[in-house]
């Protein structure tokens, strides 16, 4: 009987519990779930904006790394028709004519040294066109950032290879450059000089690169403090090397084999040169407009389009 009535009496005093307590309680309980909802519903989106973000790099990655491979063949086979070295052009390569007596000095130099200049040249361009999109943080910044950093890391990588011969092309040297330098009578010495300049120029060009990659995010949070960078360096620049090195691999296959892989390695030589000067640098002014977090769908649907007709149309290679 005792315990009846002090439960009907705990029952009794909630009933009359002053209606202000009560509504607070009911108030509180709504706050806490709105919190709750909005904690969830933005670990949500800041796990989508980061998968969106490492897939628009590496589209970015994709792209200006076809457009550079092409790109190189394409002004070869130019100049290779110009000096009538010419046989066939694939856009994974060039295929040249077997009649040796057409090799001279001037059209094997002006030949194989068009590619790298050129090269050379559009790189130093994309990087400063980069700069021109200090307001404008995305998916252009970033595509122009690649596109500059892989044309350089083309010339970079025929330095590299200048000393080492082609076995399967005869002992024909393994990059154009190589052969340039076998024209013009340069020593294996000097081959070697070449490759090792070639590889302190990739640190450089790491080092030069760095601060915009970083500079590419619109949050203080991804880069004030250096465990944040290399996570956010490991979004936008690793994992897109890791998936874009691992796609040309196989597409571009029925390529050089050693210039796919020395590209290969000498970008990986200027990804590492990233992390390390990012977080050196510890003074970055990021730009404020905000990225849109959303996938560039007509970036890839430009690239696969491409990739696709390059396969059906230019497989089998062209003659002009």
């Amino acid at each position: 009987m005792g315990i009846n009535s002090y439960v009907h009496k705990e029952r009794k005093s909630d009933i009359f519990a002053p209606m202000s307590s009560r509504a607070t309680q009911q108030v509180d309980k709504e706050r806490n779930l709105d919190f709750t909802e909005k904690i969830s519903s933005r670990g949500n989106i800041g796990e989508q904006e980061r998968n969106n973000r490492i897939i628009n790099s590496a589209i970015a990655y994709l792209a200006a790394f076809t457009i550079a491979y092409v790109s190189f063949n394409v002004v070869t086979a130019l100049f290779a028709k110009r000096y009538h070295l010419f046989y066939k052009l694939f856009f994974f390569k060039v295929e040249f004519t077997q009649n040796y007596d057409l090799w001279t000095i001037e059209s094997v130099i002006k030949t194989f040294i068009s590619g790298p200049i050129f090269c050379l040249v559009v790189g130093i361009i994309a990087l400063i066109i980069q700069k021109l999109y200090r307001k404008r943080p995305g998916i252009l910044k970033l595509f122009w950032l690649w596109l500059g950093v892989h044309f350089l890391n083309f010339v970079c990588a025929e330095m590299v290879l200048m000393p080492i011969k082609n076995t399967g092309s005869q002992g024909i040297n393994a990059s154009y450059l190589g052969i340039v330098a076998d024209y013009m009578y340069w020593e294996d010495f000097s081959k070697l000089i070449a490759s090792i300049i070639a590889s302190l120029l990739l640190i450089f060009l790491g080092s030069i690169v760095a601060k915009p990659f970083v500079q590419l995010t619109n949050s203080t949070q991804h880069v004030f403090k250096n465990e944040n960078r290399i996570i956010y360096l490991f979004q936008i620049v690793f994992l897109p090397y890791l998936i874009g090195s691992a796609v040309t691999l196989i597409y571009f296959s029925d390529g050089s084999f050693i210039l796919n892989l020395a590209l290969t390695f000498s970008m990986f030589v200027v990804i590492v040169s990233v992390f390390i000067n990012a977080l050196k640098n510890k003074m970055i002014m990021i730009y404020r407009l905000p990225e849109t977090g959303l996938i560039e769908n007509r970036f890839l649907i430009g690239l696969a389009a491409v990739l696709i007709l390059m396969k059906l149309f230019l497989n089998n290679g062209i003659m002009f």
